[in-house]
C-alpha cells in the first residue's frame, strides 16, 4: 500500500478527520503515537499496544544506531522486527534528543558532534547519516533531522536554527528523492522550526512546502515555552502546511495539549508522557491526575478508574494497593497505570473523532480542558 493521507473533514487550522495509508496499514486521524524509543515498549508488551488502541509507533533512530546499530537491527527483522509490530512506525532522527544531550554548541554546518550515549567518545550525527540510518531501520515514516533551540523564545537562535534546519531539509530531501521518494515504502517528513515567532514559523513552513514533503511536523515545541506559546507556534505553522497532507505535532501528549492541537489543525501527536507519568503514579482521568501517592488513596480500595476497560482497572487490583506497590517499588504498579494511560490517551483520541464526525468537537474540548487547565489531582473520576 502506498503512503498518502485522505482528509474527510476538516480545515487546514480547525479540527480534522482523516485517514493515514502507509505501507503498514492505516490509521484514523486524529492519533496519538506511543513511543518505544529504544525499539521496546516499557512495560507493556507487543501484543497489547492493539489490544490499548495503538496504530502506529514510535522509534528513535538516533538511540537505535547508538544501539543495538542499523546492522544488527536490520538481521533482527528491521525496526519492525525489533518491536515485534506489523503495524505502522515512524521513526525520529534523534534531533531533539541530540540537542538535550547538550550538544548545541557544537553544531556545524554539515552536522553536530554529539557524544556516543552508550559507548563514549563522539558521533557526527549529519543529516546524511540520520537519513541512511532510517533507510536501513525500515520505518514507514523517517522524521529529517533538523535544529531545535533550546531556548524557543530567544528570536536570533530560532532563526539561525531555521536557517541550518532548511539547509539540510534540502540535503534529506535530495536524497529521498534519489531513492525513489515515497514509493521507495518510506515516506519523509519536513519538521517546521521557529520557536514562538510567526515569521520564522512561516517562512520555515513555506520553504518545506516548496520543497514537497510527504508530510509535515511542527518540532521545536513543549520545550520551556508554556502552553499558551506553544500553541500559538503551532497555529503560525498550520495555517501555511497543505490542508491535504498530514500534520504531526512532536513530542505532545498530555490531554490538553492533544486536545488544543487538534482543535489547530494537528492530525497525529507522539509522547512519553502518558507512560512516562504511569511509571511515576499518575493516573490520567476525565476528572484530572490522580496522583497514587497522595495519602487519601491509602486505604482506597477501588479500581484505579472505575468504569474503565483497560487491563489496569479490570485487574482488580485497588488504588491502595497500587499505591502501596510504589511505595515499595515493585514492577507491577507502573505497568497497570501505564497501561491505563495510554488506553485512556487513545480513547481520548477517538472520542475527538466521533466528536469531530458528530459536530460536538467543541463540547467534548470544553470537558477536558475543565479537568485539565489549570491542572488539578483528580479525588474521585467515579
Amino acid at each position: 500500500m502506498s503512503f498518502r493521507f485522505e482528509r474527510h473533514q476538516g480545515t487546514a487550522t480547525g479540527p480534522r478527520r482523516g485517514t493515514l495509508h502507509t505501507p503498514h496499514g492505516a490509521m484514523e486521524t486524529p492519533a496519538f503515537m506511543p513511543v518505544a524509543t529504544r525499539g521496546m515498549m516499557r512495560g507493556i508488551l507487543p501484543t497489547q499496544l492493539e489490544e490499548l488502541g495503538s496504530r502506529m509507533v514510535l522509534a528513535n533512530a538516533f538511540h537505535l544506531y547508538a544501539r543495538p546499530g542499523v546492522e544488527l537491527v536490520q538481521k533482527l527483522g528491521g525496526v519492525h522486527g525489533m518491536l515485534a509490530w506489523d503495524g505502522p512506525i515512524l521513526t525520529d532522527s534523534g534531533g531533539f534528543q541530540v540537542f538535550s544531550l547538550g550538544a548545541l554548541g557544537k553544531v556545524h554546518a554539515d552536522g553536530v558532534r554529539v557524544e556516543h550515549p552508550v559507548y563514549g567518545g563522539s558521533i557526527d550525527w549529519t543529516p546524511q547519516l540520520a537519513f541512511e540510518t532510517q533507510a536501513g531501520l525500515g520505518p514507514d515514516v523517517a522524521m529529517l533531522l533538523d535544529v531545535c533551540p533550546a531556548e524557543p523564545l530567544d528570536q536570533k537562535k530560532c532563526a539561525a536554527a531555521v536557517e541550518r534546519t532548511l539547509a539540510w531539509a534540502r540535503i534529506q530531501r535530495d536524497l529521498h528523492d534519489a531513492r525513489g521518494g515515497a514509493a521507495s515504502g518510506q515516506a519523509q517528513f519536513g519538521i517546521v522550526q521557529g520557536g514562538v515567532f510567526a515569521d520564522l514559523r512561516e517562512r520555515c513552513a513555506q520553504a518545506l512546502v516548496d520543497m514537497e514533503f510527504d508530510g509535515y511536523a511542527v518540532g521545536g515545541v513543549s520545550v520551556g515555552e508554556g502552553h499558551e506559546a506553544m500553541m500559538r507556534g503551532v497555529e503560525h505553522s498550520t495555517h501555511v502546511l497543505p490542508v491535504d497532507q498530514v500534520r504531526y505535532l512532536m513530542g505532545v501528549g498530555t490531554p490538553q495539549d492533544l486536545i488544543e492541537g487538534v482543535a489547530r489543525g494537528i492530525d497525529i501527536f507522539d509522547c512519553v508522557f502518558p507512560t512516562r507519568a504511569g511509571r511515576f503514579a499518575t493516573a490520567l482521568t476525565d476528572a484530572g491526575r490522580m496522583h497514587l501517592l497522595n495519602a487519601k488513596f491509602k486505604d482506597d480500595d477501588r479500581p484505579l478508574d472505575p468504569g474503565c476497560p483497560c487491563a489496569g482497572c479490570v485487574s482488580g487490583v485497588p488504588r491502595g494497593a497500587l499505591r502501596a506497590g510504589f511505595k515499595a517499588k515493585e514492577l507491577l504498579p507502573p505497568i497497570l497505570v501505564s497501561l491505563h494511560n495510554l488506553h485512556y490517551v487513545h480513547d481520548l483520541m477517538r472520542r475527538m473523532r466521533e466528536a469531530i464526525e458528530a459536530g460536538t468537537f467543541e463540547e467534548l474540548r470544553r470537558r477536558v480542558l475543565a479537568a485539565y487547565l489549570p491542572e488539578k489531582l483528580a479525588g474521585d473520576p467515579s
